[in-house]
């Protein structure tokens, strides 16, 4: 219970410090964006080659998978039915906001920590499905709905999800499994010292996002995005422990599900043309109640 609390408090103290340097004007909002950069394209890449090297395909892996498409997909429907009466890039807005998970920057540190091997296999079969819904499918079906428009590139779809790193390495991490093949050992080795840095780097950027910061005419969508999103965590949760699944990855999706809004979720909102600060706020938020959440998720699980 110790160990907990103490692995628990690094990762905030972490993002308290990174808070405290911002506010002290010693680093910026803005050096979270370069964060982001190394983080998406380096360190994550290399964390998840590490933690998933040697992965056997079993038919868990491929309802987590399965999970991870469905529970994004549910998410979506739940945030468009809820802004029925908005117009169509609000719409679009909340199919973004209200799905999607942060995994590789702010849930898979935790787990490395708490539940190495398995429990980051696991993980990582859920972000599978999540990554091919928030990196593509997602802004795709969101941006149709806030343009109106009838056409859908599949195209663009397919170049949006290989363009992002992780996404490419999950593609090969799964051809590797299908082939039952092992990563080189140097190249093993080299990975795992760059993304060793991953944990720090990832809670770092967290503390430079943190920014409450919101128009009182968007206060009212910020505040109805959180509540759903804990509404469909529930609801979700609930299902999950049903599910004829291994204990552990049970546990390690209901960590998945309390996870923050996806980094990319700000950006994708502004992309289909709704530019206020209502998705930055929410983001601000969701990491807030995710440490909570987690926090407490670690003292019940160990």
């Amino acid at each position: 219970m110790f160990d907990v609390l103490i692995k628990s408090f690094t990762f905030v103290l972490i993002i308290m410090i990174a808070y405290a340097l911002k506010k002290a004007k010693v680093l910026k909002k803005e050096d979270a964006n370069v964060l982001a950069t190394i983080i998406m394209n380096i360190t994550l890449p290399c964390a998840l080659l590490t933690s998933a090297n040697g992965i056997e395909l079993d038919m868990t892996i491929f309802i987590l998978i399965a999970i991870g498409i469905l529970s994004n997909i549910v998410m979506i429907i739940i945030g468009y039915i809820a802004s029925m009466k908005e117009n169509a890039k609000m719409k679009g807005a909340y199919m973004i906001n209200t799905s999607g998970y942060n995994i590789g920057n702010f849930v898979l540190p935790f787990v490395q920590s708490f539940f190495p091997g398995l429990g980051v296999v696991y993980l990582c079969s859920f972000d599978i499905g999540n990554a091919l819904m928030g990196l593509g499918i997602t802004y795709a079906a969101a941006d149709h709905v806030a343009s109106g428009e009838n056409h859908f590139d599949v195209k663009e779809l397919f170049k949006k999800l290989f363009s992002s790193i992780p996404f490419d390495i999950y593609v090969l991490i799964f051809i590797l499994a299908i082939f039952k093949l092992q990563i080189p050992t140097p190249v093993l080795t080299i990975a795992s010292t760059i993304g060793s840095g991953n944990s720090f780097l990832a809670m770092l950027m967290i503390g430079l996002m943190l920014e409450i910061k919101v128009s009182s005419t968007e206060a009212k969508n910020v505040f109805k995005i959180i509540i759903l999103r804990v509404i469909g965590t529930i609801i979700i949760s609930g299902m999950t422990l049903l599910l004829p699944l291994p204990l552990l990855a049970k546990q390690i999706l209901i960590m998945a599900y309390c996870a923050p809004l996806s980094t990319v979720s700000a950006v994708f909102t502004r992309k289909i043309g709704y530019h206020g600060d209502m998705s930055a706020t929410a983001n601000s938020i969701s990491i807030v109640l995710s440490i909570i959440c987690t926090v407490i998720l670690l003292f019940i699980f160990i």
